[in-house]
């Protein structure tokens, strides 16, 4: 009986986080600073830790810098109608440098270009200092 007790605990718990994340998510989609709050608590939720979003101006490209299994991560997230083109990655990088990060991210609600996706694999199998990029796209209410 108390493992059914659990089992619902952590079900509601679950059920009341995603719907968290539908609400800051549907305020999001209009504007964008609200969109990288969404963002933080969506990687919050996926496993990053010391999640935070930047400064609005002088934050060197990046939007949010978190770490992963103790690597710094700097994230650019884009709130977009359109695909996110390859012209995030120059911004990537020398955020990454600055921040100290091996591990960059693109978070955004659409498609990301195949320019962009042809760079960020380039980037990653570069053998350089970024050793992971993580992209996380197509972020709509429905999904979660």
């Amino acid at each position: 009986m108390s493992i059914s007790l659990v089992l619902i605990w952590f079900f509601l718990r679950r059920r009341k986080r995603n719907e968290r994340l539908r609400s800051l998510l549907k305020t999001g989609l209009k504007n964008p600073y609200r969109f990288e709050e969404f963002a933080r608590e969506y990687l919050r939720e996926h496993g990053f830790k010391k999640v935070r979003v930047t400064r609005k101006s002088k934050d060197f490209g990046a939007d949010i810098v978190a770490k992963k299994r103790g690597r710094t991560v700097v994230f650019q997230v884009k709130l977009r109608s359109s695909a996110v083109e390859k012209s995030v990655v120059k911004e990537l990088v020398a955020a990454a440098y600055i921040y100290g990060a091996v591990e960059v991210g693109v978070f955004t609600n659409g498609e990301i270009s195949q320019s962009l996706e042809k760079e960020l694999e380039l980037l990653e199998s570069a053998g350089g200092f970024i050793k992971k990029v993580h992209v996380v796209k197509n972020i709509t209410p429905e999904e979660l």
